[in-house]
């Protein structure tokens, strides 16, 4: 995008996230070439797609034909089919019973781990008077200890469930994420049992398409599956899910490009106040300084534990002097020129210098999933490259 672009989409506000189409379409083909061309691929755009912007995201992951979406949230949800998103979107748990009628109504697979929400969503699908049984996925809690229904009741709550005349099991699913070795031994063990349990289901004669186990986790550490689908999230956006020490994520790209900002204030402050003395004096160490409009409430934050954080300005790092509520204010160096307008550089790549996703992060004391979330909704979102996504 060039400045005359962000002049016209930005000037009120000049701040914004570049989100890389071709990466997103690279990532996927990445997971693919990790799995059979039988396995479906249902691609997990919680919370705001990991706070890429679930539309953007979503219309590319279209493109690019992954078989089905997944989310907790009903208000994305429904934004999605108001995109024109017609890919099958299976619901997280989040909705209570009494929600089933409208989660039905938008054209959306609910998950179900209680037989207050089955009976509810099958007199849901009942008052629709249709001729076709409404779809649902069960969740399994294989041993997180979160959410859905208990592996030792598993079998006779799809016994049950199975019996309702309105509904149909597409799917069976569990989630065992881990990050680190000790998480990882615990998982292996839990996801056996899963296996079992589709084992046992088919002995009994019970056919359910879609079974998915395998979330971004066990695809980096390159884990073999005995599943039908998987759900990768945080892999699908270039973010680890597992410490490095348990695999690299180097072929996956970041999905958020950049976050850029531009200059909306320029002061010189040679004749005063003087350099130490107070407010944002008391760390610069040149005379001029300058604001650009990306404060707390645009998802920034105040570093931790004397960490000092820097921006990109063509090529070359600016220190942070501060952030407020609505601005970032940063020194500038003697020699360098700089103008209102010019462009300043959050996350991302400017000349040969880099401050990528971990390294932001870094300055806050955390992960890079939730530095996106923080930053998630704040800022208009500009899709690049989409001639590079193939």
């Amino acid at each position: 995008m060039s400045n005359s672009d962000a002049d016209s989409l930005f000037a009120s506000h000049p701040t914004w996230m570049e989100l890389d189409a071709h990466a997103l379409h690279h990532n996927l083909a990445q997971i693919r070439k990790r799995i059979n061309p039988e396995v479906k691929v249902i691609a997990s755009v919680k919370a705001n797609g990991y706070g890429h912007g679930i539309i953007p995201v979503c219309k590319i992951l279209q493109e690019a034909g992954v078989d089905m979406l997944t989310t907790g949230s009903f208000y994305d949800a429904k934004a999605l089919r108001n995109a024109a998103i017609n890919i099958p979107i299976i619901m997280l748990g989040g909705s209570l019973p009494s929600g089933m009628l409208e989660l039905i109504e938008a054209n959306l697979i609910p998950t179900i781990y209680n037989m207050e929400a089955a009976n509810a969503a099958n007199a849901a699908a009942d008052s629709l008077h249709s001729d076709k049984k409404i779809p649902l996925f069960i969740k399994v809690d294989c041993g997180m200890g979160r959410l859905g229904v208990n592996l030792n009741n598993a079998v006779a709550f799809i016994e049950r469930v199975s019996k309702l005349k309105n509904i149909w099991i597409q799917g069976l699913y569990t989630h065992l994420s881990f990050k680190n070795e000790s998480g990882m031994e615990f998982a292996e063990k839990r996801l056996s049992l899963f296996y079992n349990l589709v084992s046992e289901l088919e002995k009994r004669g019970y056919e359910i398409p879609i079974t998915q186990a395998l979330a971004s986790s066990a695809i980096t550490v390159r884990w073999k599956d005995q599943c039908s689908a998987i759900c990768p999230g945080h892999i699908l956006f270039g973010l680890p899910s597992v410490n490095s020490s348990l695999g690299e994520i180097k072929e996956f790209l970041p999905v958020c490009k950049n976050i850029k900002t531009r200059v909306i204030h320029i002061a010189d402050h040679e004749n005063g106040p003087a350099i130490g003395t107070g407010g944002y004096h008391i760390n610069r160490s040149f005379s001029r300084t300058c604001v650009v409009p990306f404060g707390l409430n645009d998802g920034n934050r105040s570093s931790l534990n004397g960490k000092k954080p820097v921006v990109l300005f063509k090529g070359a790092r600016l220190a942070v002097l501060g952030v407020s509520l609505e601005h970032l204010t940063l020194e500038i160096p003697d020699d360098t020129e700089i103008n209102i307008g010019d462009t300043i550089t959050i996350i991302g790549q400017s000349g040969d210098e880099c401050i990528d996703m971990g390294e932001y992060s870094s300055w806050f004391n955390t992960s890079e999933l939730e530095t996106m979330l923080t930053l998630s909704g704040r800022m208009p979102i500009v899709v690049i490259n989409k001639d590079e996504a193939v």
